[in-house]
C-alpha cells in the first residue's frame, strides 16, 4: 500500500492517521502533533514516545509561571524540568 501525506495537517482524517507510521508521523509532524492529537489513533496516543511530543503543561503556563508571555510551552521532550525529573 502507498499513501500520499499531505503537508496540510488540517485536512489529515484520522482515517489517513491510521495508516501513518510513528515514526514518519513524528517526523513529519513532530511540532504538531498536539493539533493531531484527537484524530490519532488510540494505539498511538498511549505510546509514551509520542506522548513525548506534547506541550509540557505540568511546568508551563502555571499560575506561578508567567510563560505565557515567551510563547507557548516546550514539548515535553525538550521541557528542562521533564529531563531533570527522569534523571
Amino acid at each position: 500500500m502507498f499513501l500520499v501525506v499531505s503537508d496540510d495537517r488540517h485536512s489529515l482524517t484520522s482515517k489517513e492517521l491510521e495508516y501513518i507510521s510513528k515514526i514518519l508521523l513524528l517526523r513529519k509532524f513532530e511540532n504538531c502533533i498536539v493539533l493531531l492529537w484527537d484524530r490519532l489513533p488510540e494505539c498511538i496516543r498511549t505510546d509514551s514516545e509520542v506522548q513525548r511530543y506534547r506541550r509540557c503543561l505540568k511546568h508551563y503556563n502555571l499560575s506561578v509561571h508567567q510563560t505565557h508571555i515567551d510563547g507557548p510551552a516546550p514539548l515535553i521532550k525538550n521541557c528542562s524540568e521533564c529531563r531533570r525529573e527522569t534523571y
